[in-house]
């Protein structure tokens, strides 16, 4: 049987310590060749990429985009494509190029979904996560209201083109049937590669940890209610523990000095950081998709104390303790960090529940059925 062909077109390149939908991209082609699918990717560099090339033999071209253009050029080509700005001739020339001689064109996240203008072939979209249900819209006098309503027209763009619509989790493949009752909706999980992430010993003094990007308002909330909130509650419980904040953003974020707290700031390896913790504390209260730190965290054995919105798509199991009330977040977390064997045994749940559902191999298989029915019909 001739492997089907699969163009899978993405934001930034693959990158084991690139941001979050590059760590992702990774899991993702290590899955579909693993099911035996023919894929070649496509991915954009952007001028504020982060450095660094994808793996050896991953089947990837990375094409320089240049910044979009300003002034009145600029706002006539946001309206037409909102949130378009890979869209650039360079690029579609190439996507074009490449889908001719496939079955069909996978779009990972919003910004790719307009990609596919002028190829014949049948193409999906696959939504990470939905704008409004991560950030308010804010006042209508600041850049934050027009940013999130550009990121609103293009989400709705995207599921509006497309017939097929992939999901990151059960949550947002049912707010896409709902805002596309005639689309083909499929809920696919996040993948890692567990080939890049060694186990956490979990044997050393007690450390939490959250990793995030700060300038992302869900993260830099998260951040704040656990430092005011949750942390000193843990401290009460467990004097001997120490937290970890790290990612970028994170050095601005004007948090008050806290007994047993180090703001790491930006770091160099996230794979790395889960290594130095006991557990990832994540008291996130706004956000939809799956969180890849919490993805990150099991891949590594880490346990995570978290919320609904921080375990969204995540398949319930000891190794993710899910708390919506503060006292009962910090209780928990209390008894990973003071308990050596609990802290062994979640974390052994942790990578088992990660290896059974969120391997490349188990993740894609959804898309690889979806791919059957596009190429079938």
């Amino acid at each position: 049987m001739v492997p089907m062909r699969v163009l899978v077109v993405l934001t930034q390149p693959p990158l084991p310590e690139g941001g979050a939908p590059g760590r992702v991209a990774i899991g993702l082609l290590r899955g579909l060749a693993a099911h035996g699918v023919d894929v070649q990717a496509l991915a954009a560099r952007q001028h504020f990429a982060l450095p660094g090339e994808p793996p050896p033999g991953l089947p990837v071209e990375v094409i320089p985009v240049a910044p979009p253009p300003g002034g009145v050029v600029g706002k006539i080509e946001r309206l037409r494509r909102p949130r378009g700005e890979i869209a650039r001739p360079e690029f579609l020339e190439r996507v074009r190029e490449l889908a001719s001689v496939v079955d069909l064109v996978h779009l990972e996240e919003t910004e790719t979904a307009w990609c596919d203008e002028g190829v014949a072939k049948p193409s999906l979209v696959h939504l990470h996560y939905l704008v409004r249900r991560d950030r308010p819209l804010g006042r209508p006098w600041r850049k934050e209201f027009r940013d999130v309503v550009e990121f609103a027209r293009g989400e709705h763009a995207a599921i509006r083109r497309h017939r097929y619509l992939v999901a990151s989790s059960p949550l947002v493949a049912d707010a896409l049937r709902a805002a596309a009752p005639d689309a083909d909706v499929v809920h696919a999980p996040l993948s890692l590669d567990p080939e890049l992430y060694a186990t956490a010993p979990l044997d050393g003094p007690p450390v939490a940890g959250l990793i995030g990007t700060a300038t992302w308002p869900p993260t830099a909330a998260s951040m704040r209610r656990l430092l005011e909130t949750v942390w000193p509650r843990v401290r009460k419980l467990v004097p001997e523990a120490t937290l970890l904040l790290g990612g970028r953003g994170t050095e601005s974020l004007g948090l008050a000095p806290m007994p047993g707290v180090e703001i790491v700031g930006s770091i160099r390896s996230a794979r790395e950081f889960f290594q130095r913790i006991s557990v990832l504390l994540n008291p996130i209260e706004r956000g939809s998709g799956m969180k890849v730190k919490v993805l990150e965290a099991l891949a590594s054995g880490v346990p995570v104390v978290t919320t609904p919105a921080g375990a969204e798509g995540i398949e319930p199991g000891d190794g993710v303790v899910v708390e919506d009330d503060w006292e009962r977040f910090a209780e928990a977390a209390a008894e990973i960090l003071r308990d050596p064997a609990a802290r062994l045994q979640r974390g052994a749940a942790a990578r088992a529940t990660f290896e059974r559902r969120y391997a490349p191999e188990p993740a894609t298989a959804p898309l690889v059925d979806l791919y059957e029915r596009m190429a079938g019909g």
